[in-house]
């Protein structure tokens, strides 16, 4: 996991589970996370393996494919 993030938004669902879009360092690459994270028992919230990290020379890409699906007026 990255040494140092730096959170962008978090989107809360249900039963203490969460959506982090946040960013993070990786062997020097910083990379856009958009994954779920849960409270384990201890209350302590930790992430799960469903997401994606993205290198942000990728995010270019991800912008054009939400434009495509929410169209900017």
């Amino acid at each position: 996991m990255a040494q140092e993030e730096k959170v962008i938004v978090v989107h809360e669902k249900s039963r203490g589970e969460t959506v982090r879009v946040y960013l993070g360092e990786y062997k020097g690459i910083t990379y856009l996370h958009i994954r779920e994270w849960y409270t384990d028992k201890d209350q302590e919230q930790k992430p799960t393996k469903k997401g994606i990290a993205l290198p942000l020379d990728k995010i270019p890409g991800l912008r054009e494919a939400l434009n495509e699906l929410v169209p900017q007026d």
